[in-house]
C-alpha cells in the first residue's frame, strides 16, 4: 500500500539533497534512488524537476509567510516600541529559520537560483503575496520613522530577510553558536549595523 505522505517524503528528500550538494547536477532520479522507489513514482506527484523544486520552495515559503500572518503588531507609540515590535518579529523569524535546518538552506538556495526568477516572472500570485504581511508591518513602521524617504521597502526587505538568512545558515552549519547571546548579537548587527560599533 502506498504511503499517504509520499509527496512530503519527496519534498523532504529533495531539500536534503539540494542543501547538501546544491542544484548543479540535481535530478529526480537522485531523489528516487535515495528513497528506494521507482523513478516513475515521483512523476505521479510532480510533472517535472522544476515543478518539484518549486513545490519544495513553496512549502517552506508558506510556512514562513504564516509567521508574519499570525504576528500581532503591538501599539507603535515611539521609536522604542517600534524597535521592540521589529525585534519580536525578527526573533520569531530567525528562530524558525534555524529550527528548519536543511529546509532553510534549500529555501535560500532556491531564492538565489534562476528558478526563483522564473517564479516571480510567471507566478503573479507569488510575486504579489511575497511577504505581504511583512510589508504591512513596514508600512506601519514607516509612519513612525519615514524610512522610505531614504530607501525603498525593497531595499529594506532585501537587507533584513537576506542578511538574516545568511546568519541563520551559519548557525545551522555550526559556524556560529546557537545561543541566546549569539541571537542578540546577530539582531544588533542586523538592526543597527556598523553604527552599533560607535554607540
Amino acid at each position: 500500500m502506498e504511503k499517504p505522505d509520499r509527496r512530503q517524503e519527496f519534498l523532504k528528500t529533495t531539500m536534503q539533497l539540494v542543501s547538501e550538494k546544491g542544484f548543479g547536477g540535481f535530478s529526480m532520479k537522485q531523489v528516487t534512488c535515495k528513497m528506494g522507489v521507482s523513478e516513475a513514482l515521483i512523476y505521479k506527484y510532480f510533472e517535472s524537476k522544476e515543478a518539484l523544486l518549486y513545490a519544495c520552495f513553496e512549502s517552506m515559503h508558506r510556512r514562513i509567510a504564516a509567521l508574519f500572518v499570525s504576528y500581532r503588531l503591538p501599539p507603535l507609540e515611539d521609536a522604542r516600541s517600534v524597535l521592540w515590535a521589529i525585534r519580536g518579529l525578527w526573533m520569531r523569524y530567525f528562530g524558525f529559520l534555524v529550527q528548519c535546518g536543511y529546509e532553510t538552506i534549500y529555501y535560500f538556495a532556491y531564492r538565489d537560483s534562476p528558478y526563483f526568477k522564473t517564479v516571480l516572472k510567471h507566478d503573479g500570485e507569488a510575486a504579489a503575496t511575497y511577504f505581504r504581511d511583512f510589508g504591512q508591518l513596514m508600512h506601519a513602521v514607516n509612519e513612525k520613522l519615514h524610512f522610505t524617504e531614504k530607501f525603498t521597502e525593497a531595499h529594506l526587505w532585501t537587507y533584513v530577510l537576506d542578511t538574516t538568512g545568511i546568519f541563520a545558515k551559519r548557525v545551522i552549519r555550526g559556524e556560529l553558536p546557537a545561543t541566546e547571546e549569539s541571537c542578540e548579537a546577530i539582531f544588533t548587527l542586523v538592526s543597527r549595523g556598523f553604527v552599533a560599533l560607535f554607540e
